[in-house]
């Protein structure tokens, strides 16, 4: 569907072309307007593809309008009609650039010949357009993503990048995104939707890798950090809305850019951070502001590595596992702060508590150590530091009686299997770690205590389901399932049948 601008200031003029235009079916979407001022703000504010204006009209002539629109837009096929039919016209209208010049009143012959041959015009070039841009875009989002994935890029593709980026004195913003998971490869259209309506169409799109993409931001009332941070936001918490997803991102700005030079200048600021940064959180981190807020590392955590460290050297396995606590809390409420900083001093802590218990798994918790370094999801990280930590503190309380917690956990689990209960729950009521309670159960039964404690709730449903006075729905709230699908796909891994089907089948 194309837009043509009917101009006459007789409104019976211009129903008349609209008729035509009706009856012969030609895929045009119409606008009026009386006179050629009233046309020309129009044409300022909207796409149009055809002009179609008479000569005399108050306000704005025709060829007034044409020689204006023209300037403004040569790509509007511009078409004259009037009942003047004088030689003079017809030249002014040529030099108004206009496709055509038509006399009232209009032959039908000629009206139908001249539309098909401007619309087929329209479409030619605008498909000719469309390859033309579809080209260059993937042309240049090729030297782009070689750019940004740290290719080497040549002189000309150095030159051709100005043109396509700053040809006409603009400047942008690289933003850098990544995700915990491959993000790109499952939702980049919903991304995109997302970033067209709060960023606008005025960005350059570069996915480098299946959880990492830049965004080259054109808009320049974005250039602002407090409005590039709220839309950023948005973007992410509509993603989240929207997918249900729990997929961590990290968002890195860079400052704004009017060069390649200078692109590329940010890009490897951007991979510093990257490098740097610890975890995703969903954080917005901009780079000139990266040194001043983090310094790399955090004064508090300093404090707490002290005291565990001490806790340590005294092998306190109270303190330690106390101290241990508090640092894994401060590491995760830290903001901009190093990976490499927290990498290092999870290692060293575990390090110190191997030379000070001298494990018999010594190797298996120093691979777990040196297991730190390939990440860079903190939520990882601090599970195998609490996970070697865990087995490190069951053998300095080695000496306790163990059977004796055993004991205490199983008449928790019989006590309360009636509740939503699962390890956290069990290790407060016994006074212990979750880490500890998971290793010295699996280490003295033989199996987890998430999996006793379903293998007790499953074994009293069966029983309860004996009694045909119960509901289902019954049996499966005083087995401490509220939601009944879930207890009837449990129940059903377990032993086979549905909880209908097995009572059938008593």
């Amino acid at each position: 569907m194309f837009r043509i601008v009917l101009v006459d200031d007789e409104r019976e003029e211009r129903e008349g072309i609209a008729y035509l235009i009706g009856k012969y079916g030609y895929p045009l979407q119409i606008t009026y307007a009386g006179n050629g001022k009233e046309a020309l703000n129009y044409i300022y504010h909207h796409e149009v593809d055809i002009l179609f204006t008479d000569v005399k009209m108050p306000v704005m002539d025709g060829l007034e309008l044409a020689k204006l629109v023209y300037e403004y837009d040569p790509e509007i096929k511009i078409i004259i009609f009037s009942a003047y039919g004088e030689f003079e016209y017809a030249k002014q209208a040529l030099e108004a650039n206009a496709v055509s010049y038509l006399l009232k009143p209009i032959e039908l012959d000629e009206f139908q010949k001249l539309m098909t041959n401007v619309l087929h015009t329209i479409t030619a070039e605008k498909e000719e357009k469309r390859y033309r841009e579809e080209k260059d875009r993937y042309y240049f989002n090729n030297i782009l993503y070689k750019a940004f994935t740290m290719s080497k890029v040549n002189r000309y593709e150095m030159n051709d990048i100005h043109t396509y980026l700053f040809g006409h004195g603009d400047a942008c913003i690289p933003v850098h995104i990544e995700f915990m998971d491959s993000f790109f490869d499952l939702h980049e259209d919903e991304f995109m939707r997302c970033a067209w309506m709060y960023l606008g169409k005025e960005l350059n799109y570069i996915e480098c890798y299946p959880n990492e993409a830049y965004i080259l931001l054109h808009n320049k009332k974005l250039h602002q950090k407090k409005e590039l941070s709220e839309q950023l936001s948005k973007i992410f918490r509509d993603i989240r809305n929207t997918l249900s997803s729990d997929n961590q991102s990290m968002v890195i700005v860079g400052r704004s850019v009017s060069t390649v030079e200078e692109l590329l200048a940010q890009q490897k600021r951007i991979k510093h951070i990257q490098d740097e940064v610890f975890g995703y959180h969903d954080k917005i981190i901009f780079a000139d502001d990266y040194y001043t807020n983090a310094e790399h590392y955090a004064e508090d955590i300093e404090l707490i590595s002290r005291d565990l460290r001490e806790s340590i050297d005294i092998v306190d396995a109270e303190l330690i596992e106390k101290e241990s606590g508090n640092l894994v809390s401060a590491v995760e409420k830290s903001g901009q702060i190093s990976r490499i900083y927290i990498q290092n001093m999870l290692y060293s802590m575990i390090k110190a508590l191997c030379d000070k218990v001298r494990p018999e798994n010594l190797d298996e918790l120093l691979v777990r150590a040196e297991r730190l370094f390939q990440m860079k999801d903190p939520g990882g990280m601090l599970k195998e530091y609490q996970e070697a930590v865990g087995m490190l503190l069951a053998q300095i309380s080695a000496k306790e009686d163990k059977s004796g917690i055993i004991s205490e956990i199983k008449n928790i689990v019989e006590l309360d299997y009636r509740r939503d209960i699962g390890l956290d729950y069990v290790a407060e009521k016994v006074n212990l770690s979750s880490t500890y309670v998971s290793y010295l159960f699996k280490k003295e039964t033989g199996q987890t205590l998430v999996k006793y404690i379903t293998d007790k709730k499953m074994d009293r449903a069966k029983k309860m389901l004996g009694d045909r006075n119960l509901k289902i729905m019954q049996v499966a709230k005083s087995c401490g399932y509220e939601n009944q699908s879930y207890f009837n796909k449990l129940f059903k891994n377990y032993f086979g049948v549905t909880p209908k089907q097995y009572r059938e089948n008593l």
